[in-house]
């Protein structure tokens, strides 16, 4: 057995390994350690016999098995890092295969980064939906979005509609919101008031004098009502379906 010092703790390795790869697990612990000892986003636990790091931004909570994240890799060739969500085990895969030069310790820096940027809904893992969408509910500022169940397949939808405006597929877009609109009213039970604001960044975008030609004939009658310029929430109860 070797036993390894590091910034969090000592490491101790049972199997054989490539000294090699071990030097670039610790360098990239170094720098893993530095980035979240600078980050509000997250905590180092080392109370246990393995370190942890903890995320410090609200439920559900990220936990990541450093030590076992590195032995994984290093002694049993495996692809996935050790993460917990709220203390469950969550699948995350990275991308070793694609160059299995790549140190455990990257791929921990990269997940710490995506927390440090807010868990952009684009780019983190789908089995961390409940975290990046948890995230969003309690970082933004539509109100109501908390208790909703709006989740991941909703911000691809709304991707969607951004695609279209950026080829200048305007009324594809218009019509794409409107179903996504009518879609999270009826399932998804939000107000029509927190779809207006759900779909602004992406309805701002689009030429004013083409949102009112469409909005002449819309595709649905009830499009209106969600992609006005002037939307009103009387909390009236809307006969739509999907």
């Amino acid at each position: 057995m070797r036993s390894v010092y590091t910034p969090v703790g000592i490491l101790e390795i049972k199997d054989n390994f490539d000294e090699k790869k071990l030097a670039s697990e610790l360098r990239g612990l170094e720098l893993l350690h530095e980035i979240v000892n600078n980050s509000p986003n997250w905590k180092i636990d080392t109370f246990s016999s393995r370190p942890f790091i903890r995320s410090n931004d609200g439920s559900p909570e990220i936990q990541i098995d450093v030590f076992n994240c590195i032995t994984n890799k290093l002694c049993r060739d495996n692809l996935h890092l050790s993460i917990q969500m709220s203390m469950r085990n969550v699948c995350v895969v990275t991308d070793f295969a694609s160059n299995e030069e790549i140190p455990s310790t990257d791929a921990i820096i990269s997940i710490v980064l995506l927390g440090n940027s807010g868990w952009p809904i684009k780019h983190t893992p789908d089995t961390l939906e409940e975290k990046s969408v948890g995230y969003f509910k309690e970082t933004c500022e539509i109100e109501g979005l908390k208790d909703t169940s709006i989740g991941f397949e909703d911000f691809e939808n709304l991707e969607m509609c951004q695609r279209y405006v950026d080829q200048k597929m305007f009324r594809e877009s218009l019509i794409e919101l409107g179903r996504l609109s009518r879609y999270l009213y009826v399932c998804k039970m939000l107000s029509i008031n927190s779809i207006a604001q759900f779909i602004h960044p992406v309805l701002k975008k689009i030429p004013k004098n083409l949102i009112t030609k469409y909005l002449e004939m819309p595709e649905e009658e009830y499009d209106i009502v969600f992609l006005s310029q002037s939307v009103k929430d009387n909390h009236q109860v809307l006969p739509i379906s999907t």
